[in-house]
């Protein structure tokens, strides 16, 4: 029994982060800076807004030229974290795993990153606005988008 225990305990370090907590109190928005927001979108940021709703805490940035933003939100799933990444990763066709944590998806559109932190799920997605682009380097795009939920479970 005890075995089982810690085998579990090994097998999902990430649930040791006690942050539940700090989901009451987080503002997405201020999870990153200028520079890191402008990095994620190649491009300077034009405006950031909160879109907190009941279920989750979320800040939409657009990007300068109005072709597309980012989207980030935090989640503290009823479920584990951990359990309610690999269920999002399994209702997307096409979803390729960044690490044993996090997996992204991309096509013309859009692009995200999901990665579970402790007791709560994290996403990055840049969007284009319709008609106005397409992504032509998702793995690019993906890629920044990562850098980025790395900055933002720094604080969290």
């Amino acid at each position: 029994m005890l075995a089982g225990c810690g085998d579990d305990k090994a097998a999902a370090p990430p649930d040791a982060k006690s942050n539940a907590a700090a989901y009451d109190s987080v503002d997405v928005c201020s999870l990153a800076g200028d520079d890191q927001y402008k990095a994620a979108l190649g491009e300077a940021a034009a405006g950031k807004e909160r879109r907190d709703t009941d279920s989750l805490k979320a800040c939409a940035v657009d990007g300068s030229s109005g072709a597309f933003y980012i989207f980030l939100s935090v989640m503290r799933p009823s479920m584990g974290a951990g359990e309610q990444v690999s269920f999002d990763k399994a209702a997307v066709q096409g979803a390729k795993d960044v690490d044993a944590n996090t997996f992204s998806f991309f096509d013309d559109g859009q692009a995200y990153v999901e990665t579970s932190d402790g007791a709560l799920v994290l996403r990055a997605s840049f969007v284009y606005y319709v008609d106005s682009g397409k992504i032509t380097d998702g793995p690019g795009v993906v890629n920044r988008l990562h850098t980025l939920l790395g900055q933002m479970t720094q604080k969290v």
